[in-house]
């Protein structure tokens, strides 16, 4: 199943005196899709059935090509090794009358098997709640639903905590404030009921965020600042059309620069982020591609971050806490990617260690 590289890659990072790091000055998080599942339909394979692996051998991950709990074992080890603090995990609402999409149940792995692993102790998650469409969460009784699943996570002794408060975010700002009629009450409402549920359950106090576009400003009168006690973004691209050829990674770089720099002043915190990559050809999407980043450039993107981080009081969590995700650890398709590969081996790993490590 892995190359000889890999192979002894993985005996390394299963080396038993492994601890677990220090506290550091800035907590490294990496966005963590659980989209890897075995059974047909899946997203190895295109609409036509064809499995994309050959034609992109280079994105093909050392660890584990499906998300099950061996993948997830693997993963937690690697990050760590390498000065990775957490995992911000995407989860998806089902709803008990089916799945959204053929195979859909499969996205709570991430999540679940996190929780499940021998590693957890080794680093943090947390849970992102995606809600866009077609896993919006439209009923009263759902959102019950969800909060009673969100307490057993945040049982977990490995759930991020910042100032010993719940980490948690709304994917979709803008769809969660549409979902609910565009009604800010509402908004607050539904927010309230899960802090009530948490405070009820002897868990504390949570910090709550949503996303929101990369160059959005978000000054004391936006809705998000109303509602939420911090904004992050997933990722966002610049407003190019897709061409034949790849755009260089510096302009999707510049791009993420220029918009973390419009939440300077932010009313509420910013958790910024870097990108590790943007290119969906495997996928019929149609958005612009870009070049992924060779050692240099992957390495400069970091220390833009971090210097960002360091000067701005607005960027991180609130309290102060300094911290930022990275665009993603496992988006194959969409071309974000940290985990190890055929392609990068451990370049991305590498270069978060060299510039964090000692943080």
């Amino acid at each position: 199943m892995f190359a000889c590289t890999a192979l002894c890659m993985i005996s390394a990072l299963s080396a038993p005196d492994a601890t677990v790091p220090p506290k550091k000055d800035i907590l490294v998080g990496i966005n963590y899709f659980a989209g890897w599942w075995e059974a047909p339909p899946n997203k190895w394979h295109g609409a036509d059935g064809a499995d994309w692996r050959p034609k992109y051998p280079q994105r093909v991950p050392l660890l584990g090509e499906f998300n099950n709990q061996a993948t997830m074992d693997r993963e937690i080890k690697a990050a760590a090794d390498y000065g990775v603090d957490f995992f911000a995990i995407l989860w998806y609402y089902n709803g008990k009358t089916g799945e959204r999409e053929p195979n859909a149940r499969n996205l709570e792995r991430g999540v679940l098997d996190f929780m499940h692993s021998s590693e957890s102790g080794r680093m943090k998650f947390y849970v992102e709640f995606c809600n866009h469409p077609p896993y919006d969460v439209a009923t009263d009784e759902d959102w019950q639903d969800c909060i009673q699943f969100w307490l057993t996570c945040f049982r977990h002794p490995s759930y991020l905590r910042v100032d010993g408060k719940l980490v948690f975010k709304v994917h979709g700002g803008h769809y969660f404030v549409m979902q609910n009629g565009k009604d800010l009450a509402k908004c607050k409402a539904k927010l309230d009921q899960l802090r009530t549920a948490v405070r009820n359950a002897g868990l504390g106090e949570m910090l709550i965020g949503c996303g929101v576009g990369g160059p959005e400003p978000i000054p004391a009168e936006h809705w998000a600042a109303k509602l939420f006690d911090f904004t992050a973004t997933y990722m966002d691209l610049p407003q190019q059309e897709q061409r034949p050829e790849d755009y260089p990674f510096s302009d999707l770089e510049k791009f993420t620069e220029e918009g973390r720099a419009k939440h300077f002043n932010d009313a509420v915190p910013y958790l910024p982020y870097a990108a590790a990559g943007w290119n969906p050809r495997p996928w019929p999407d149609k958005r612009a591609c870009y070049a992924f980043p060779n050692k240099d450039e992957w390495t400069a993107a970091l220390e833009s971050v971090k210097k960002d981080l360091l000067a701005q009081s607005q960027l991180g969590l609130p309290g102060g806490a300094k911290a930022f995700t990275i665009y993603a650890w496992n988006e194959f398709g969409e071309g974000g990617i940290v985990a190890p590969t055929q392609g990068d081996q451990c370049m991305k790993l590498d270069g978060i260690e060299k510039v964090f490590g000692g943080m």
